[in-house]
């Protein structure tokens, strides 16, 4: 039996809203086009996205805070006095259509959440999403609306039990706080983890509350992780199961369009820098050995 495509959660409607963000401009349909370059279209099927409604969003966003992001978009009112308390401001702007924009994230996520339920696929793709910093209540670091949380709520629809694995370089504490106190939903995030850097929370002690007591897993990195020892992490059966997979070699052209956006080398391999590697293969094994002996409480 043939296995199913992918579905990449995409359209031209939806680039266009997720391009307009201002702190990330472009880069939607910049990443769209790298992956048209390499002509992995002709390997997934293309779902067309839906937009999130109010009562979708408000499945986790108070709203309070729905309506406000609404009424500022609306009016494009970046100063307006009650902005502060809902995060709005220098990280998350209240531009004109930023809840469009938000409410289109939402949607898509949840879409590709709905393509898994209805066995349509194996893999579901919504590339501008991922926006996991957003509180209930709160927008936070470039991210308005939470749509992994929608996604994780849409298909707790269907599934008892749900694992989401964050690979960004910032700790996912939106969707961890989101989930804290439940058993129902693990969340695993490896991240950097240093004073001062954004958001400031994530070490190996915390481990959730409650009844999410050690369903929430996190693994605090140091600058300067070596691709090997960062593989090594990820294939331990613990935090979480499920490798983070070595791509191979890449192409050295990409679309003409963004083609001078990859200057100087115009590939898309990173050429290694002469940063230290600050996590000391003893510390790394310890906060390995914490998680593991954590997981040991885990149903």
């Amino acid at each position: 039996m043939e296995a199913l495509p992918p579905v990449y959660v995409c359209g031209a409607e939806y680039l266009a809203l997720c391009d307009s963000l201002c702190k990330v401009p472009k880069r939607a349909s910049m990443v769209h086009s790298l992956i048209k370059a390499y002509s992995l279209l002709d390997h997934m099927r293309l779902v067309k996205p839906k937009v999130a409604s109010l009562e979708e969003m408000a499945s986790f966003h108070t709203d309070a805070y729905l309506q406000h992001l609404q009424k500022v978009s609306e009016e494009g009112d970046d100063d307006h006095p009650e902005s502060v308390e809902y995060g709005l401001g220098y990280d998350c702007p209240a531009t004109e259509g930023v809840f469009d924009y938000a409410a289109a994230v939402g949607g898509a996520t949840i879409t590709a959440a709905q393509c898994l339920m209805d066995g349509k696929c194996k893999v579901a793709i919504n590339w501008p999403g991922g926006w996991h910093h957003a509180k209930k209540d709160e927008a936070s670091g470039f991210c308005y609306l939470n749509d992994a949380v929608l996604g994780i709520l849409h298909l707790r629809r269907k599934f008892d039990r749900i694992l989401y694995i964050d690979l960004d370089l910032h700790h996912g504490d939106g969707v961890e706080d989101a989930f804290s106190f439940t058993s129902k939903v693990m969340t695993v995030s490896l991240h950097k983890f240093s004073p001062g850097f954004f958001p400031g929370t994530g070490d190996v002690t915390d481990v959730g509350l409650g009844k999410g007591r050690y369903y929430s897993v996190n693994v605090p990195l140091q600058d300067g992780v070596r691709d090997e020892k960062y593989y090594q992490i990820c294939e331990t059966r613990n935090p979480a199961p499920g490798p983070c997979r070595q791509p191979g070699h890449n192409l050295a052209w990409m679309s003409k369009k963004f083609f001078t956006k990859y200057g100087p080398d115009y590939v898309l391999e990173i050429t290694p820098s002469c940063r230290p590697d600050r996590n000391e293969p003893h510390r790394v094994q310890e906060i390995l050995s914490t998680i593991k002996g954590n997981l040991k409480h885990v149903t």
